[in-house]
């Protein structure tokens, strides 16, 4: 196996997070992340036990693929920790994706990535007025996707061109948080 391998899906963690919906993921310059065993992956992030075991040994693009992740000491410990515990992204979601993919496998859960990240850039691209991409991130990773597009598309339709981008985000960040805070989910990361 390499030593460097790269997987398919790298906006999928071995462990579990939504890499592509990371803040770090979606960063220009040399602090960018290049998600899960991505190109120059190895660079940035030496050393993951998830990896190590996960990829390397392994061969899968993530511990919910693996048929002993529920005897595995450091799985364990990582959802038990996703509890209460944050870093760049939630880690609430964790359990929640490793069932979702060991029922509907990895490749129907990178395809609901890749349309959340699709209106992540979305939002990112039409309503960052530069304080509020964090906020995109915890957003689409943690409001159910079919909630978030019915308050975008609801408030796209009060926005108009004279608007200021300052008035344009604080106008989808007031949607989201109506969503958030009807379906009572927490957009705070906790650090």
């Amino acid at each position: 196996m390499d030593k460097y391998p790269l997987k398919k899906y790298p906006i999928v963690g071995a462990c579990g997070l939504n890499c592509g919906l990371c803040p770090r993921y979606h960063t220009e310059g040399t602090s960018r992340c290049p998600g899960c065993c991505g190109t120059d992956f190895w660079q940035k992030h030496p050393s993951c036990g998830f990896i190590t075991c996960c990829v390397k040994k392994k061969g899968l693009e993530t511990c919910a693929q693996c048929s002993d992740w529920v005897e595995c000491e450091k799985v364990a410990k990582l959802l038990d920790s996703a509890n209460y515990h944050d870093s760049f992204i939630s880690y609430r979601p964790l359990a929640t994706n490793f069932a979702f993919i060991q029922k509907n496998g990895i490749e129907e859960f990178a395809r609901l990535e890749i349309e959340k990240q699709a209106l992540l850039r979305h939002l990112i691209d039409n309503y960052d007025e530069g304080r509020s991409k964090s906020f995109y991130c915890t957003s689409c990773q943690l409001i159910p996707l079919g909630k978030l597009k019915e308050a975008l598309a609801d408030t796209e339709t009060k926005i108009t061109e004279d608007i200021g981008i300052k008035e344009k985000a604080k106008l989808v960040r007031a949607a989201i948080s109506n969503v958030s805070d009807t379906l009572q989910i927490d957009l705070k990361l906790r650090k």
